[in-house]
Formats: C-alpha cells, structure tokens, sequence
C-alpha cells in the first residue's frame, strides 16, 4: 500500500495558562496524545464540539504550532521540529484555507496581489507578467474570470471571497490543502458550490484535503474517512460510511442522534457540560458524560482498538455496548455526486491494498 500522506503519532499541544497573582500556572491540554494517518489523495474530515481542540490539530499538522511532544511526518519525512528552509519548503507542501473569508483577505489589497504573493515567496525567478497570467490562471480554475483580479475584496461575495481563498492556497502547488471549517461561514446555497469546487480539485490535482468540521451534513458530504474528537483525543476514526451508519463510540453515537431529522425528530443533544481541558477527567475523558460509563472507565485509558471496515474506537466497552443503545444516528444522506466520488475512492483504496497484499504472498 501507498505510504500515508500525513501521518501523527501521540501529538500532543499544551498551553502555559496563567493562574493570576499568586496563583500557579496550569496547562491547558488542547492536543492529547493524538495519532492519526492520512492517506493520500483523499479527503479525510476531523469532526468534533467546539473547543475539542480540532482547530489547534490542523494547526499542529502544518506546523502554524510547534507540538509540545509526539512526531508528524509527511510522506515519512519528520516535521516535527524543522526550521528554516525545510520550514518555507513545507509551507509550499502544506496550504491553509481559513474559516472565515472576510478576514482572511487583506481588504487593502486587489485581488491580483493577494493571489500573486504566494507566488513572489515559492517562485520568485517569475516576471511580473508571468505572476498576473498565473493569477488569471488560478482564478479560473477556482470559477471567477480573470477580470476580477484588479477588483478588492469587499466588492465580492462570501462565496466568491471563499474561491479568492482557495487559489491562493492553490497558488504555491501544494499536495495538501487543510480546511478549518471551509464552508461554515457561507450561505447554505454556496455551501454546496464550495464543497464541489474543493472535491473537483482534489481529484484534478492530485490534492489530499484534511478538513475540520462540527456540521456532520458538510462531512458526509465531502469525506472519506472521519475522525471524531473529543477533549483533545481521537476516540473514533474509519469510512465515512461506516462512521455514520455503525457508530461505535458514545460520543459518535450522541452526536449523531442531535442531528435534527427532516420529521423534527433528533436533536436531542448530549447529557452534561464538556469538562474543561484544563482539568480533564482520569481515565476516559467521555466518562463524565457516558451513560455506559463504569468504575475502570475512571481507571484505565482506552486504546484505539480495530472494529473492522478499517475502523477503529477508543472505548473499554464498545464491545458490551453493541447495538444495546436507544441513540438511533439520524445520518444525513450523501449527494450522488459525492456518492459516486467515494465510491471511486474506495475501488481505488480498495484496488491499493489488493495490490499490496498480492506483494506480500510472492
């Protein structure tokens, strides 16, 4: 099999808060002992409650933040602690497009040179006649026309502002592209538009999108696989359509059954307050809000154990719970077109590890 694009093992970001005159400081646990892989070429969605500490791992795996312990590697290429050059090369590698589009863009800017200053950094033997054509170049690629380059932000819409994102992202050559909640601040109508536009340019690019969410419709839509955060910790990942239809975690569980259903059904919510991750609880940090919750749930960590369809849990009692749970996930429906995007990617996985596995036996 392919080497994973992106891969994190026990990532970890802690931050120095202050306790106030003559108090001791504390740490505030954002990232706790996370590992994840990101498989080339596809889209792979963090879901999760505000304040789970989503944003802060995006942040960690283009190295916006310097991990307080744990590795990241890109294509087995340690970025842990890199500096300097290797730093600039990976900002290359590695692009961000922000949540928010009418911040993200400098409004005293047109948007020729908002586009054209990634290319003065990552290609700087460019004339200035070469930047503007590529400019023109990105902005048709991402569905605006090339006169809308000498235009300033503000005389364009959300949606538009989004794209404007999007191909300065696109304008260095990246392989990755991380989305903090791309779409969330975007018309419901231009969602849809968006979410296509990055898939298309996936699948054109050769790009592997990470994506953090908390709208579990967006996800279904344009992922495939997720990963479910909780308090700083991973405690499901797998097939988006496993994630969606045979949850196995609590929490995935809860935060499925709040999806609101078209009958008015569903949004029911989770039992309790999220515990502060200042002070998180022993044991399993979910506990303090599990209904299945038990002594050694106090006691002992869960690990992230296999389940089947590539999927994996980190609970002591996924197994005893089963399908014993009244919390029925109302699943939002995937699009036909997202539909037939991931099932090309799963013939492709699929084809991938067939293809490795046939190596091994010779």
């Amino acid at each position: 099999m392919n080497r994973p694009m992106i891969e994190a093992a026990d990532l970890s970001k802690r931050f120095d808060v202050g306790g106030g005159f003559l108090k001791p400081s504390r740490l505030l646990h954002a990232v706790d002992g996370v590992s994840l892989s990101v498989n080339k070429g596809e889209t792979f969605a963090i879901v999760g409650e505000s304040g789970c500490g989503k944003s802060t791992l995006a942040r960690l795996l283009m190295r916006l933040l310097t991990p307080s312990s744990g590795r990241i590697t890109i294509e087995g290429h340690d970025i842990s602690d890199i500096a300097g050059a290797d730093l600039r090369q990976l900002r290359r590698d590695v692009q961000f497009i922000f949540q928010d589009p009418f911040s993200s863009l400098n409004p005293r800017l047109t948007v020729a040179k908002l586009v054209a200053e990634p290319l003065e950094a990552h290609r700087p033997e460019m004339t200035a006649s070469q930047r503007r054509a590529e400019v023109a170049r990105l902005l048709s690629q991402v569905g605006l026309r090339p006169e809308h380059m000498d235009r300033f932000p503000h005389e364009f819409s959300g949606g538009q502002r989004q794209r404007i994102g999007i191909a300065r992202a696109l304008a260095s050559g990246p392989r990755v592209l991380i989305g903090d909640e791309p779409v969330s601040a975007l018309d419901v109508s231009v969602q849809a538009q968006v979410i296509n536009l990055l898939s298309d340019l996936r699948d054109s690019l050769g790009l592997t999108l990470i994506v953090i969410a908390h709208d579990l419709a967006v996800i279904r839509q344009m992922s495939d696989r997720v990963a479910v955060m909780y308090l700083g910790r991973i405690v499901e990942t797998g097939p988006t359509d496993a994630i969606f239809e045979r949850p196995r975690h609590p929490y995935t569980r809860a935060l499925l059954a709040a999806i609101p259903g078209p009958d008015g059904g569903g949004g029911a919510g989770l039992a309790g307050e999220t515990p502060s991750p200042i002070d998180p609880p022993t044991g399993c940090h979910f506990r303090t809000r599990c209904e299945f919750a038990r002594d050694e749930c106090a006691r002992t960590r869960p690990p992230a154990e296999p389940t089947g369809e590539m999927s994996e849990v980190a609970c002591l009692r996924w197994r005893d719970i089963g399908e014993a749970t009244d919390v029925m996930p109302v699943a939002p429906k995937r699009s036909a077109a997202a539909e037939a995007r991931f099932r090309l990617y799963r013939d492709a996985m699929g084809q991938t590890e067939n293809n490795s596995q046939q190596g091994n036996n010779r």
